[in-house]
């Protein structure tokens, strides 16, 4: 059944807020038992009581994901304590500074790659193992039509997601004839922090909330979805594959 999640184990990075911390309810009212990060323990203060109230379970994991031992320590700790990974949804970002290339700090155009795409190639690359060991691992990632649109300004976020898409696609052609499966899901406009960092003179009540992803987010990190290497627009609720437009 789709969006079926009952004791798979599932990596949701960023979960403290946001699509992230919806994700997790959702997997949760699904019986997963999810690993969720974020950069501290205090933001994510209450999500193991949430998650059993719901169905499920949440171990709650520091990690500060411009670091690799913090990455490498997160992959120890699910072998250790697993042996196995159902599931992994990158969700952690950040847009990075909005100002032109001949302006923009080389400091901050590193830091956005270093969370939008570094870290989820150390993901990827410490968790293949235990990705392949589950039945129907699943990853998914979060990108955005920023990367092809290309604003001006926006080249942190921009450039680190369509080299997102480029990283998904090339790993989704390694797992052909296995059981794992690579996806990204665009949200579009929804109301979290990101979206008011980055439209500030948008209405939040015009943009759905975060939790009007969940059911997309469930059905491309369950067993019974079997495409790979697509990209899910969730406004126009489209699939596409993970190349340039063209």
């Amino acid at each position: 059944m789709a969006g079926e999640q009952k004791d798979r184990v599932i990596l949701v990075t960023g979960a403290s807020r946001g699509i992230g911390r919806a994700a997790l309810r959702a997997l949760a009212e699904k019986g997963a038992y999810v690993v969720a990060t974020a950069r501290t323990l205090e933001a994510l203060d209450g999500i193991e009581a949430e998650a059993k109230s719901l169905g499920g379970a949440a171990t709650p994991v520091a990690c500060e994901m411009s670091e690799a031992g913090d990455i490498d320590e997160l992959a120890a700790l699910i072998a250790h304590r697993f042996s196995r990974l159902d599931g992994l949804f990158g969700n952690a970002g950040i847009l990075g500074r909005k100002q032109p290339v001949g302006d923009l700090p080389p400091e901050d155009f590193d830091a956005a790659l270093a969370i939008n795409l570094t870290a989820n190639f150390r993901l990827l690359h410490r968790l293949d193992p235990l990705l392949r060991k589950s039945a129907a691992g699943r990853a998914l990632f979060v990108t955005s039509g920023v990367a092809w649109k290309r604003h001006a300004g926006w080249a942190p976020y921009a450039v680190s997601k369509a080299a997102l898409e480029a990283l998904v696609g090339v790993y989704a052609h390694e797992i052909e004839g296995t059981t794992v499966r690579a996806n990204l899901i665009s949200p579009g406009p929804i109301r979290t922090e990101l979206r008011t960092e980055a439209w500030p003179e948008e209405d939040p009540e015009s943009v759905p909330r975060p939790e009007a992803l969940g059911p997309s987010v469930l059905t491309m990190l369950s067993p019974g979805f079997d495409q790979n290497g697509v990209i899910f627009d969730f406004k126009s609720k489209r699939y596409t594959r993970c190349q340039p437009p063209g």
